[in-house]
């Protein structure tokens, strides 16, 4: 962004590795004809390394002189700074749910951030982690995936995303008009979390959802909870089983299992526990 002129120069897109050719289709296609746009694909110059955990702020705070704190760096914001000399982009936001930056930086670079990461961790017993992990920590904190939860055969309504559209929004965007028909429409499907006790087998995706003798649905991801000491799924329902309580089966290895519909999320993001804090704190 051309701050001077307040006109914007350069922008920043990230996506996930599995949709990186599908968002980048897109975008080309959508470029107006005669249009002075370019874009670039930067994905193999650049390198991500995501720091997150309770301690992500004490450890972050060792190698940069950014104000780190709740207020000096909110939730979602994204900064260019320094980090261990290096300069980076730096985004506060983990797929975990918890406190974390996401850490944006020529790949030249990757080595020597991590390496001074694990140093200005070492206190606090840093280490990595991997994407089962993350899996869990995201099913309990209800985030939805690409290619699992969000396809192209759900609508963003039957995915349980309507409170982040604004489809009366002022400034027109691509699929306005055909959001605002699915609003108005009849969702054939509805979006759950489960909650069950296993075996030695935890739903991964795709399973079977039963309904007394009756297939009426899908897991899309699934893991174990260890906020709940459980296996979890998210699944496709219809909308009359879709209440919290209601019990269906999910099938697991040519076994059924009772699953319970549970609250979504499960757990708090840190974001929205740090919020609610600082608003009980306030009316002390």
């Amino acid at each position: 962004r051309n701050k001077r002129k307040h006109e914007i120069t350069q922008s920043t897109g990230v996506t996930g590795s599995g949709s990186e050719l599908h968002d980048l289709r897109w975008l080309k296609h959508h470029i107006p004809e005669g249009s002075s746009f370019t874009l670039t694909n930067v994905t193999e110059e650049m390198g991500v390394l995501g720091l997150a955990g309770r301690h992500a702020r004490d450890v972050l705070t060792k190698l940069t002189d950014e104000d780190l704190s709740h207020e000096g760096f909110p939730f979602l914001e994204c900064r260019e700074m320094e980090v261990a000399g290096v300069p980076v982009q730096a985004t506060r936001i983990s797929y975990t749910g918890e406190l974390g930056w996401e850490i944006h930086h020529n790949a030249k670079h990757t080595a020597h951030l991590y390496h001074r990461l694990l140093e200005a961790g070492a206190l606090y017993d840093i280490g990595d982690f991997g994407t089962y992990a993350v899996n869990s920590l995201r099913l309990e904190k209800g985030f939805r995936g690409w290619g699992a939860e969000m396809n192209l055969d759900k609508n963003p309504y039957e995915a349980g995303l309507g409170p982040f559209i604004k489809p009366n929004k002022k400034t027109p965007f691509i699929g306005q008009e055909a959001v605002k028909a699915m609003q108005n429409t009849e969702q054939k499907v509805k979006l759950v979390m489960l909650n069950f006790q296993a075996d030695n087998v935890d739903p991964y995706g795709n399973e079977t959802v039963w309904y007394g003798n009756k297939v009426v649905g899908n897991t899309t991801s699934g893991g174990y909870s260890y906020q709940r000491n459980c296996s979890m799924c998210f699944a496709y329902v219809p909308p009359a089983l879709g209440n919290i309580g209601d019990k269906v089966y999910v099938e697991l290895m040519g076994r059924r299992y009772e699953a319970t519909d549970v609250e979504d999320p499960m757990y708090e993001t840190e974001a929205t526990r740090t919020r609610n804090a600082l608003k009980a704190a306030a009316t002390l």
